[in-house]
């Protein structure tokens, strides 16, 4: 196989994340390359690149362990050949070369690969423009759980109606919602690294979304996504995300800076919570520890009603997480009291999030 080192270092780079590092299956830590495809799988997802740019006629087939990952990294600028010269006992010689290197490499034989499950099956439910599935995934996201013993919050769910798809992530402290447009209907719950990795992939163009009731695809004109469906009936999302009474606006970019101050002064044993006072026409954020005593005034884009009034506690790193999953320069803050969730809305989209309030010593 020929093919520019920049191309194939690129590809490699963008899969890797999927070899297992713990497996019985000792071929799978490696990426395969398969008719001028990469593909990498630990069994429940499985990512196919194409290769563009090869050579007519050098497409070969050998796997790329891990181990030789760095190596192509390394490899001076131009086209790279890699070659199988000699098979013997499910092992194989490569041959690599790149300018004036030259390396020869023990792999395992591609016979050694499992076979990936067949998804011929599969029924297409719609196709969506990669950069709105993109911005979906990528403004809900963060609220989605690893390791919750609650499977369904390990996924981001994914409810296709009206022409509308609604992306919605929750952990229990968060929620995140959002919506693209799409013509179907299906509710499918999709793991998190699989969406980390459409992440990673940077897909382009359309994107056909296809299912066989336990598989999911995304697949595009250069790549496709096989991962395995999280089951079990998502939450009511639209219950928890109710009106309150209280709205108010201001700058999203002075509420990030605020907060990301208080960050660096909250040490290991410190609360992990700051207060935010709302009245009149600003947003007194309180920070008070053994060591600080920060307080920083942030104005409201319109004053408070007169009589309304609210202190709100909250985690500062889950609310500044929250805040930059939103693009928008302005952001509206509902709130009802100090025990209810703060919702944060945008008036550029249907991105929608909530955090809940945490408790704050009064001393």
């Amino acid at each position: 196989m020929k093919i520019e080192k920049t191309e194939l270092a690129n590809k490699i780079g963008r899969i890797k994340s999927i070899l297992p590092k713990n497996t019985p299956i000792e071929a799978l830590k490696s990426v395969l390359v398969r008719d001028g495809y990469l593909i990498a799988s630990d069994m429940e997802i499985t990512v196919t690149v194409k290769l563009e740019g090869i050579s007519e006629g050098t497409e070969e087939s050998f796997l790329i362990p891990e181990s030789m990952i760095g190596f192509i990294n390394a490899l001076p600028s131009g086209e790279v050949e890699i070659s199988a010269k000699a098979e013997n006992e499910g092992t194989v010689e490569l041959e690599v070369k790149a300018g004036k290197v030259k390396n020869n490499i023990l792999t395992l034989s591609v016979t050694n690969y499992p076979a990936i499950k067949s998804t011929e099956a599969a029924k297409e439910l719609g196709k969506v423009e990669a950069e709105d599935l993109k911005a979906g995934i990528t403004h809900t996201l963060f609220a989605v759980a690893e390791n919750n013993a609650k499977s369904v919050m390990n996924a981001l769910n994914m409810k296709c109606a009206n022409g509308e798809l609604a992306l919605s992530g929750l952990d229990g402290y968060m929620l995140a919602t959002d919506k693209i447009p799409l013509e179907g209907e299906f509710d499918l719950n999709i793991p998190k690294r699989t969406c980390q990795q459409l992440l990673n992939l940077d897909i382009e163009g359309l994107v056909t979304i296809l299912t066989d009731g336990k598989t999911v695809i995304f697949e595009t004109a250069f790549s496709k996504i096989e991962s395995r469906l999280i089951e079990g009936d998502y939450y009511q999302i639209e219950r928890m995300l109710s009106d309150l009474p209280i709205t108010v606006s201001m700058k999203r970019k002075s509420f990030v800076e605020a907060l990301s101050r208080t960050l660096l002064l909250i040490g290991s044993i410190d609360s992990k919570a700051v207060s935010i006072d709302f009245s009149g026409e600003k947003a007194e954020v309180t920070l008070k520890n053994g060591r600080n005593a920060y307080v920083e005034d942030i104005g409201l884009n319109e004053d408070m009603a007169d009589g309304e009034k609210i202190l709100f506690a909250v985690n500062p790193k889950m609310l500044l997480t929250a805040l930059k999953a939103f693009d928008s320069e302005n952001v509206y803050l509902n709130l009802a009291n100090e025990k209810s969730p703060m919702k944060i809305l945008t008036d550029e989209s249907d991105q929608k999030a909530l955090v809940l309030p945490v408790r704050i010593s009064k001393a």
